[in-house]
Order: structure tokens, then C-alpha cells, then sequence
């Protein structure tokens, strides 16, 4: 393990001020993000090229003075693996092809590490080429929105196919979920061995899930690959975000097992301090709206979240992706403010 603000803070020690980095950082609001994707012919082409995915990575890093590194690639690459036939397109997204419940089969028994060796490699080749001080973050995506996508075939509005899914054929719905499981538990377990220092798992779409089925959609599931995890002798730490969750976030938050949680911009920090699990680590939530053009409130938003989490356990972050229009200026000014906080 690395001597760095995050894995301070995850293990209760001192920071002069909280770590930052930022969601969706290694994106498409850096010029050269576009002429590294040039390169290949596809997304999905891109997200399997190693050297592809250590130039994305490092990306932010030659921009930003910030203590962690995500690794690129995308949630979506266990459907991929999954034989879902994933594509983006431009101007609409993700797609796939759909899956049918009660009809569709569901695959069990593919070796998704192999599938994803080029993350392996990229991974082993950014831990050992970027500074130590800066933290190696592997993900992958919740059961729950991983099996929204695939039932749905896109984003959707409201996933009505999925939710129809959970309540008409829960028994598939748990098959898929359990599947997914196991695949979520393999790709994260690869990146922990080829050198990520932190795990994160995103529940996109955890809003949507109905509250009759939040423990066994929102929370079992998670914690099932935290188990998992745990028995596989993967130790470090694991951030967990269901994004606009609202009050569920207090029972995930106890519930998971998860080490940190992660906010989106809704959630009220004084309202989590109150009701989100003390032990764990809170990690947010700026809105990143905030940083597309000039405004006169990015200063005290940020002095405010600072002000608030002082001496708790934080590391700054947005409350969901950098989006393309996010300006560098404003992200340098945000790091000026956080790294001068308490100095």
C-alpha cells in the first residue's frame, strides 16, 4: 500500500486537507481526449486497448494536482463480455441488444478476466508508472444498473421494463442480478491484484430501484460482493455510490459494507453528518454544473462543503461525472481552494 491523502484518510489518519479527485476526470472535457480516441475504431475497441487505457488514465494527472487516477474504462463492459452486442452511439449512447425476461439466457459461465486482460495490463502498468501518492481507482457498476441497461437495451426514462421485470419475473430478475454478481466480484478482484489501490461500485440507476425491493436490490447485492471480496483476500478499501438514493443512502450506508459512500450534489452534507454511518468515509459532492461556465458561487460552494466536513473523514469530489462542457480553468480553481483549505 502507498502513502497518500486517500489511503490516509481511509485509515483515520491526519490530513491538512481533504483529498480530491474527481468523477468522470479522464473524460471528454480535456482537448486530447479526442485525439486518444481517435485511435480507435470503436468505444468498446478503445476500453480493450491497453496503452489506450494507461494515455486515458494519466490524462488528468498532466492537468490536475489531484490524489487519484481512475482507471478507463466503462461499466458497461461486463454486458459486453455478457455477448449483449454493446455499442455507443453518438447522440444517443449506450446500446444493446435487450434481454427478455423469463426468455433470454443469461450466461454463467464466461472468463471475464481473460475477456478483460487489457485492463489487467493497463492497470499493473499505471501502478507502477504513476507517482505513489496518487491512488489507482478500479470500478465497476452495480448488479442493479448493469441489469437496467441490459433489460432496457439503453438509458430510458424510467426503466419500466426493468422495474416490470423485478415485480412479473423476480426469479430471473434474481438470476441476472446473481450472475452479475459474480462477474462484478471478478472484475474487481483483477483490478485489486494488478494494483488499483480503491474499488468504487456505481449504482447509476439505484432511483429507480422500487423501495418494496431496495434491501435486496440496492443493498444485498453489494454487500454480497464486498463479502465476496473480502474472501478472496481483497482488502482495500471500497467506495460505494448509489446515486440519487435519497433516504435509503442511511440502510445502505450501515448496511453495504461498503468503506466510503459517495454523495451526488442533492444530498444535504449536514443531513448526511446526522444520519449516514460514522464510521464510514463520505466522499463529494459538488455539482458539476457548477464548473461548466463562470459563476459567483463556485467559491463559497466549495468553502462550504470544506467548512462543513472539516475534521470528518471526506475526500472531495464532485457528486457525479465531469460532463464535456466542464471547464479546466474552473477544476484548477476548485483544487487551488481544496488544497489551500486549513493551510
Amino acid at each position: 500500500m502507498y502513502n497518500n491523502k486517500i489511503i490516509n484518510v481511509f485509515n483515520k489518519e491526519n490530513v491538512s486537507s481533504p483529498p480530491i479527485w474527481f468523477l468522470r476526470q479522464a473524460g471528454r472535457h480535456i482537448p486530447e481526449y479526442f485525439s486518444i480516441r481517435s485511435q480507435s475504431k470503436n468505444f468498446i475497441d478503445f476500453c480493450l486497448n491497453t496503452d489506450l487505457i494507461v494515455q486515458s488514465t494519466k490524462l488528468p494527472l498532466k492537468y490536475y494536482n489531484i490524489d487519484a487516477a481512475i482507471v478507463f474504462s466503462d461499466i458497461l463492459m461486463i454486458p459486453w463480455a455478457m455477448k449483449r452486442n454493446v455499442q455507443f452511439v453518438k447522440g444517443v449512447g449506450p446500446v444493446m441488444d435487450p434481454m427478455i425476461p423469463n426468455e433470454t439466457e443469461i450466461l454463467n459461465d464466461i472468463d471475464i478476466k481473460n475477456l478483460l486482460r487489457p485492463l489487467d495490463k493497463a492497470l499493473k502498468i499505471l501502478r507502477s508508472s504513476i507517482p505513489n501518492h496518487v491512488s489507482l481507482i478500479g470500478f465497476a457498476g452495480a448488479p442493479w444498473t448493469l441489469a437496467c441497461y441490459m433489460i432496457e437495451g439503453q438509458s430510458t426514462k424510467d426503466f419500466l421494463l426493468t422495474r416490470k421485470a423485478v415485480w412479473s419475473s423476480n426469479n430471473w430478475f434474481n438470476k441476472l442480478i446473481d450472475s452479475l454478481i459474480d462477474y462484478v466480484v471478478d472484475i474487481l478482484e483483477m483490478q485489486a491484484n494488478a494494483g488499483a489501490d480503491v474499488l468504487m461500485i456505481f449504482d447509476s440507476w439505484a432511483h429507480m430501484i422500487p423501495s418494496f425491493f431496495w434491501k435486496d436490490f440496492g443493498i444485498s447485492p453489494t454487500k454480497k460482493i464486498i463479502n465476496n471480496l473480502r474472501k478472496r483476500n481483497i482488502l482495500i478499501p471500497i467506495i460505494g455510490f448509489p446515486f440519487k438514493a435519497g433516504s435509503s443512502l442511511i440502510n445502505y450506508s450501515y448496511e453495504s459494507g461498503v468503506d466510503c459512500l459517495a454523495l451526488d450534489w442533492t444530498v444535504d452534507l449536514n443531513w448526511a453528518i446526522k444520519n449516514i454511518n460514522p464510521n464510514i468515509v463520505i466522499q463529494g459532492n459538488l455539482d458539476p454544473a457548477s464548473l461548466i461556465d463562470n459563476n459567483n458561487n463556485l467559491d463559497k460552494s466549495v468553502k462550504l462543503i470544506l467548512d462543513t466536513m472539516n475534521n470528518k473523514r471526506h475526500i472531495f469530489n464532485v457528486g457525479h461525472g465531469l460532463t464535456p462542457e466542464c471547464k479546466i480553468e474552473n477544476i484548477k480553481k476548485v483544487i487551488e481552494i481544496v488544497k489551500n483549505y486549513n493551510n
